[in-house]
């Protein structure tokens, strides 16, 4: 167990836990849901939504799988390559690890010494020292079911202080190329007229040179799982439409008229698009982006999973991301279970799913807002920890999902300006802001993780019987 002591905050809703899981196991006969309150900002009206939770299953029953390392299970073997991969088997997307083993990747985003005024004065109150703070977050997270780490965690700590615990790495490729072009957003960079800079005669050399100077370093680790490209970049639908309200002397601009007039002459306009032009434009912007990147990275690593740019909402050109990465990364957030949108997006790029964002904030986090984020508000921690059950099994009932990334480790530090818009005043952690464990939201996380394998099995079998009785 980690020495990490629970927060008083926690302490006084744990009582709430224990009456909600009491609920669970007396009154939902069957599989049920129960309704749990929320709300996607502060100032807005309170709405109940459905909630399955790993004790409301019919029938199911927790089975005992040994796990390895890296949290896979030792009861299916697949080919051993000593890094991770991706296969589809009886209808269910796995990841393998380097054993060849089959896995679910269960990540927390952000593991990392905050920055922030009152969480240095925690860490030196209650770790003193990087080693101390990254054996105990080693220890809480594998106690807590959780086999790796997700984008913009402290890799190099963490590793030193396990044996197994999976990282990603994420490159941001566009956004240090745009550097000096771009604003800082809320949660992610905004670039001119929404038009990333795919076209600049400097793009292809520069993705070539940063991956074989940061890159090659990484390719005989089997503890990296893969790598990401960039976060959240606005590749919505209709790009040359964005692209045309550049400056004319724009790289950009300049590719986008020269499409436009090669496809419908020397004087065409806008209007003379069609859907097919459009679409086609957008394949061309992705092609350059991920297409050049992912030949990057290959040439000086052959080894790790491609996770492509952590998308998030509306996106475009699925099949032409689904030529490049060996499994796709989305920021999933304003929907209480996923598994439709989830399942409609791994249908269109054909790969599995890794959700790399989702969480909820708790209206008992003393000291915080949540006026900032982008994920739900509940009352309760305990309402998290219902949450993340329901999101869970949704994700694994749907069978296209190889793992999730909880946003984030830690709460914001309402006392840190320096942060984006999008962390300030937040409950977003497993933990506070001073260190201190969410015990109603981890015991929650906890249940499911540690069962993960078993429900994968329930769902699957549960699917193949309601096909034979068809």
């Amino acid at each position: 167990m980690t020495n990490i002591r629970p927060s008083s905050a926690a302490l006084s809703i744990a009582f709430s836990l224990a009456i909600g899981a009491a609920f669970s196991t007396s009154a939902w006969a069957g599989d049920h849901t129960l309704m749990v309150k929320a709300k996607p900002k502060p100032h807005q009206q309170w709405h109940e939504y459905p909630t399955r939770t790993v004790a409301s299953l019919d029938g199911y029953q927790a089975a005992s799988i040994k796990r390895n390392k890296y949290g896979s299970r030792l009861d299916h073997r697949e080919k051993p390559t000593g890094f991770f991969y991706t296969i589809k088997t009886d209808g269910r997307w796995w990841l393998i690890d380097p054993e060849g083993y089959r896995h679910i990747n269960r990540g927390v985003v952000s593991v990392g010494i905050g920055t922030g005024p009152a969480q240095k004065k925690a860490f030196d109150r209650e770790f003193g020292n990087e080693s101390t703070w990254a054996k105990q977050t080693v220890a809480l997270l594998r106690d807590n079911g959780f086999s790796g780490t997700g984008s913009w965690t402290s890799d190099a700590a963490i590793q030193r202080a396990s044996d197994g615990v999976s990282y990603c790495i994420n490159w941001n490729f566009m956004t240090t190329f745009s550097r000096g072009r771009t604003q800082r957003g809320s949660g992610h960079v905004n670039y001119p007229e929404d038009c990333i800079l795919v076209f600049e005669p400097e793009w292809q050399e520069f993705c070539e040179r940063r991956a074989r100077e940061n890159i090659a370093a990484y390719r005989n680790d089997p503890n990296l799982l893969g790598y990401f490209f960039d976060n959240e970049l606005p590749l919505k639908p209709n790009m040359i439409s964005r692209f045309l309200k550049l400056k004319r002397s724009d790289h950009g601009y300049q590719a986008a008229e020269s499409f436009l007039q090669q496809r419908h002459g020397s004087e065409a306009t806008e209007q003379d698009l069609t859907q097919a032009d459009r679409n086609a434009f957008d394949d061309l912007v992705m092609e350059k982006y991920v297409g050049t990147v992912a030949r990057a990275i290959r040439r000086v690593d052959p080894n790790h999973m491609l996770l492509g740019p952590r998308l998030y909402s509306s996106n475009t050109s699925y099949h032409v991301i689904g030529k490049y990465v060996d499994a796709f990364c989305y920021n999933l957030y304003g929907t209480w279970t996923p598994a439709s949108k989830a399942t409609r997006l791994a249908d269109a790029i054909g790969k599995p799913l890794i959700v790399t964002e989702y969480y909820t904030k708790g209206m008992d986090a003393p000291g915080l807002t949540n006026e900032s984020g982008a994920g739900w508000c509940v009352p309760t921690q305990a309402d998290r920890g219902l949450f993340y059950q329901n999101f869970c099994l949704d994700l694994l009932e749907s069978k296209i999902c190889v793992g999730w990334h909880w946003f984030k480790y830690q709460d914001n530090d309402p006392t840190d300006t320096t942060k984006d818009p999008s962390n300030l005043n937040s409950n977003k952690g497993i933990l506070n802001n001073q260190y201190e464990p969410y015990s109603p939201l981890l015991s929650r996380m906890k249940e499911l993780n540690t069962q993960v394998y078993s429900l994968a099995d329930y769902f699957d079998q549960r699917s193949l019987q309601q096909q034979t009785s068809k």
